[in-house]
């Protein structure tokens, strides 16, 4: 299993953790206006990160700072823990930054049609940023309210890049309804983990890491809805439940082969 699609599994549950916590066990379900569901289910404090259409699926252990990636067509997973992937994302980042004076002078003779081509099948980290892009200081918030979604409080914000309107997002800072606060303890950390390792992993994202760049602002808590303005694209949590979850939703991989995650660069 290649980090990178770990990482990226990753920074999807980023944009679509947009839930809360559970008293004994939660399922949260979030749906997205491209049509993609995911449904994130907390258990004594392990996440389980899932999408229609993936049959892959993730294992977030918040005491033990592990994530699993788990392939049950082949019968394997895969472990890592936080610093391991940061440590190779941190590897990633050293041959970037070698290449990029590099890249910049190709793409830089291409059309733009040329340019958008390479860079959405390989990703931004071929060629540096866009002007402004990525900058803390050209992001701001604007207070929107409070609201109630899925029966989870939630605080509304505006999110501008450089004085233009780019994301709507409503951020829960505290369990409520369905949601335990263990569950959503859980659920903080899965969204944390996954805002570092996209930050990390930034140009190799590509789209992705764009859409995700609102989550690196300074507003706390874990998403409920999201309306990304750029891309026009909408994110929300649609139900909240609170049904016991079978033990062997976050442990059955165990029976499966274990492989060791490839070192990026050796």
């Amino acid at each position: 299993m290649n980090p990178v699609s770990i990482i990226k599994c990753s920074a999807i549950a980023a944009i679509l953790s947009a839930g809360t916590a559970v008293q004994a066990d939660a399922t949260l379900v979030v749906q997205g206006s491209d049509g993609l569901q995911s449904t994130i289910q907390l258990k004594n404090g392990k996440g389980r990160l899932s999408a229609t259409g993936m049959d892959q699926y993730l294992i977030y252990d918040a005491a033990a700072r592990t994530v699993t990636y788990v392939e049950p067509r082949e019968r394997r997973y895969t472990q890592v823990t936080e610093e391991t992937l940061e440590a190779n994302m941190q590897a990633v980042k050293g041959v970037q930054q070698s290449i990029e004076p590099y890249m910049a002078r190709m793409l830089a003779g291409m059309s733009p049609a040329q340019r958008r081509m390479i860079e959405q099948r390989m990703g931004t980290a071929l060629g540096p940023p866009a002007a402004g892009h990525g900058k803390q200081g050209d992001v701001k918030t604007v207070d929107r309210g409070s609201h109630t979604i899925a029966g989870l409080r939630c605080r509304a914000s505006g999110i501008l890049k450089q004085g233009r309107p780019a994301a709507e997002v409503c951020m829960a800072t505290a369990a409520g309804g369905k949601l335990s606060q263990q569950d959503f303890a859980t659920l903080e950390a899965i969204v944390a983990f996954s805002r570092g390792m996209a930050n990390s992993a930034s140009g190799m994202l590509a789209e992705l890491a764009g859409q995700l760049d609102f989550l690196s602002t300074e507003i706390g808590g874990v998403p409920l809805a999201v309306h990304d303005l750029e891309n026009n694209r909408r994110y929300q949590v649609t139900e909240v439940s609170d049904s016991l979850l079978s033990d062997d939703l976050f442990d059955g991989y165990g029976r499966f082969e274990k492989r060791e995650l490839p070192t990026l660069l050796r």
